[in-house]
């Protein structure tokens, strides 16, 4: 009791003037009578490191301009939608087709001599306006094309988002797992030291070697997350499979600047195309659906005719005529049942594809704010007051007055949180893309 009566007051000043999150602070604590003074590494009490920028290394706006240039399936959209421009052209045919000719000769019978021959002129004109219903109908391919390439160029810049942010917080997770594991085999073996100075248990040695052994573990797995996500980068954006990828580090994400829960509905609706598309869809395929019923009606055919006979009283004759198709039997019937059912299909396709753009903008508005409220507590809370903790047990474990197995516990505690600091860092800022890619896309780069 005259020991602890003695360590108390002078522990308390120390704890007083301590920085948290600083470097070590424990050497300026005295240790009590009798007592070893113990010495750990300072890496026990630093705060969680942060990776310093890269020469050279890529931007979240330099990762999306290569991932749109390079993406295949941008690439496939384009040229879905140079194929798409490509039915205007039969909206630029001529009204008149080519002329039709018609020859005919007619033996005489007995008189061999009067046989009549005939030759026939017509040139078809399209009255039923097949052009104007060719126009209309690849006015909406096109612009059906154009919010498809839309659609994908929303879906490629979140992917290449999320492939630089899951590079970032991998680099950021892995620096987290080499100081733990560094703590973790300097703690095992100052321990180990003691327990042969007969100033430990062997439970310390075990404990003690037991989150040595667990850190390591931890520091191939988070290796190992690092390499996938390069290499998920390295395909997003179309790199060579040996080439070296290092981005820049991420700061704390926000919710967009001006977006509430009701803005992201609202531009959401406005801005995403999933829904136009299918609405061009539909139609698209009423277009189709008048096209083939006026290409049921047939040309008008503006007819030059001249007729001679061939024996002694040869007589000629020339005229002008018309000829039509009666339309007593319909044509293209089963073309015109697709097309209506495909129209059917693709309204119901663009109020699903409605309905499911608002949920995704609603969900994603309130998973950001879940995230970010969620980081704020273990960044003002949770990760500062374990680290307290830990500068307070390596004080007192100096001052003799805790043995190693609190240290130990609080170490766990602390890289535990400085891990789930990441973690939740990622999750946030998977959150805010995700809300971006919801309402269509954001001008500015976080």
């Amino acid at each position: 009791m005259k020991a602890l009566t003695t360590v108390w007051p002078r522990l308390y000043a120390t704890l007083l003037c301590s920085s948290p999150l600083v470097g070590s602070t424990h050497a300026h604590a005295q240790p009590a009578p009798g007592a070893t003074p113990v010495s750990a590494p300072s890496s026990f009490v630093t705060p969680t490191p942060q990776p310093a920028p890269v020469e050279g290394a890529w931007t979240m706006l330099g990762t999306e301009q290569r991932a749109l240039e390079r993406a295949p399936r941008v690439r496939s959209a384009e040229a879905a939608r140079k194929t798409a421009e490509a039915y205007r052209t039969f909206g630029t045919m001529p009204r008149a087709q080519n002329p039709q000719v018609n020859v005919r000769a007619m033996i005489g019978k007995p008189d061999d001599p009067a046989a009549t021959y005939a030759l026939t002129v017509g040139l078809p004109f399209d009255v039923a306006g097949r052009r104007r219903a060719w126009r209309r109908e690849a006015g909406f391919i096109s612009e059906q094309a154009e919010a498809e390439l839309a659609s994908t160029r929303n879906e490629v810049r979140s992917e290449a988002r999320i492939a630089y942010v899951m590079v970032a917080m991998a680099g950021a997770a892995r620096l987290v797992a080499e100081q733990s594991a560094d703590t973790a085999r300097e703690l095992s073996e100052r321990v180990q030291a003691r327990l042969a100075a007969n100033a430990t248990t062997a439970l310390d040695v075990a404990l003690a070697q037991s989150q040595h052994a667990e850190a390591t573990a931890n520091l191939a797995r988070a290796q190992r997350t690092l390499i996938e996500a390069q290499a998920m980068f390295r395909q997003t954006v179309g790199l060579a499979h040996d080439a070296t990828v290092e981005v820049m580090p991420l700061l704390q994400p926000s919710i967009p600047n001006g977006i509430s829960m009701e803005a992201a509905l609202e531009r959401a609706r406005m801005r995403r195309r999933e829904a136009a598309a299918w609405g061009f869809a539909g139609e698209r395929w009423r277009s189709a659906d008048t096209r083939l019923r006026r290409e049921a009606v047939a040309p008008l055919s503006v007819n030059l005719e001249g007729e001679a006979q061939g024996n002694n009283n040869t007589q000629s004759s020339v005229g002008a005529g018309l000829g039509f198709e009666l339309p007593f039997v319909f044509k293209n019937q089963g073309e015109r049942a697709v097309a209506e059912k495909q129209a059917a299909a693709a309204e119901l396709e663009s109020e699903l594809a409605g309905n499911l753009i608002e949920r995704e903008a609603s969900s994603s508005f309130r998973r950001l704010e879940a995230a970010l409220a969620e980081l704020s507590a273990i960044e003002e809370g949770a990760l500062p007051a374990a680290e307290r903790t830990l500068i307070m047990v390596h004080t007192m474990l100096d001052a003799g007055v805790v043995d190693y197995f609190r240290l130990l516990t609080a170490r766990g505690v602390a890289f535990a949180l400085r891990s789930r600091r990441v973690e939740a860092l990622r999750e946030a800022w998977l959150c805010r893309i995700a809300l971006e890619r919801a309402i269509g896309g954001w001008e500015e780069t976080p």
